[in-house]
């Protein structure tokens, strides 16, 4: 599918020259005088490799047409994360370069959205949002102080994130799977 330029959005996947490429931060430049673009870094899906990349405002690009498949997460193993076609009951296996930050939110028995491209997995889809059980919270200090204070506490998956002092240990909490934020207690 071709696209504007200026419709290029982070997560998208670009197909430059017959190769892969995710979108991982955008920035529409619009200078005093000069023609306006569209500032990219992107990072090539099959060797891993960054690269930065202006395009014009008036430039089209491809977009790759991808195909998405509800996939069950079964295991981490030496080689990378093990996932099962609901439909076909066929097994993949996605690298850790592929699965990235969210690896952290993988839960063994969950389905994902694994994307493919021409039969090959390129990326998986995490919810915007997960629950995750605290393992560890320090004590609440009583202070004489009306402002609400974060303290840092671990979650089951490894994570330290800041949390209002009210969160104890065995509380669930949702956290936002993009920026690693508390967002509240479930």
């Amino acid at each position: 599918m071709i696209i504007n330029a200026t419709q290029i959005r982070e997560g998208m996947i670009l197909n430059l020259e017959g190769e892969l490429f995710r979108v991982s931060w955008t920035m529409h430049r619009t200078p005093g005088k000069g023609n306006a673009c569209m500032q990219t870094k992107l990072k090539n899906i099959q060797t891993g490799k960054n690269l930065e990349q202006r395009f014009m405002s008036s430039e089209r690009v491809e977009k790759a047409d991808l195909e998405s498949k509800d996939m069950q997460f079964l295991y981490k193993d030496g080689d990378g994360f093990v996932f099962m076609d609901n439909a076909t009951f066929e097994q993949y296996t996605l690298s850790e370069d592929l699965i990235g930050s969210a690896k952290s939110y993988l839960k063994e028995e969950i389905s994902y959205v694994v994307t493919f491209f021409q039969g090959t997995p390129v990326g998986i889809n995490m919810p915007k949002t997960v629950d995750i059980k605290v393992t560890s919270a320090p004590p609440e200090i009583r202070k004489a102080t009306a402002s609400s204070s974060l303290r840092p506490i671990e979650l089951e998956n490894g994570l330290t994130v800041l949390a209002p002092a009210f969160i104890k240990e065995g509380d669930v909490v949702r956290i936002n799977t993009e920026s690693n934020e508390y967002i509240e207690r479930v």
